[in-house]
């Protein structure tokens, strides 16, 4: 077996991956922007991500909301909101539940398509991107 990869030798492949896993172990999670008090219809921890947009345009608001109530607190909630549709966001969101595991299973989904967009506007190939799916 050959012991480089496109130059690189498998000590730097180990170096690199070291510092990815550490990385990804130290990153810290984002804190909630609201905390609904119990009195909210949805009364619990509360994410706001608005979307980057062209100048001029409204972002999209997308929200992402924990409930604290013993109905709802099995479930995620994200808010996608419709860039199409001119509204106030926060006034006439629809909010679809989620199951913790998949809410994960989208987190990681986004994150390896923003890392493979950004790789592939640096124009950086990625060790990943050579393995067979």
């Amino acid at each position: 077996m050959a012991d480089t990869l496109d130059g690189l030798s498998l000590a730097e492949v180990r170096r690199e991956l070291a510092l990815l896993v550490a990385m990804a172990d130290s990153a810290e999670r984002p804190k909630p922007d609201l905390i609904n008090p119990p009195g909210h219809a949805m009364p619990g921890h509360e994410w706001r991500v608005d979307q980057r947009v062209l100048p001029g345009r409204r972002p999209p608001l997308w929200i992402v909301r924990t409930v604290d109530d013993e109905e709802s607190r099995d479930f995620v909630y994200v808010a996608e909101p419709d860039p199409h549709h001119h509204y106030d966001w926060l006034d006439k969101l629809d909010f679809g539940a989620m199951l913790p595991i998949d809410a994960r299973r989208l987190a990681m989904a986004l994150l390896a398509a923003a890392d493979r967009a950004d790789h592939l506007t640096a124009g950086v190939t990625r060790l990943e991107d050579r393995r067979p799916a």
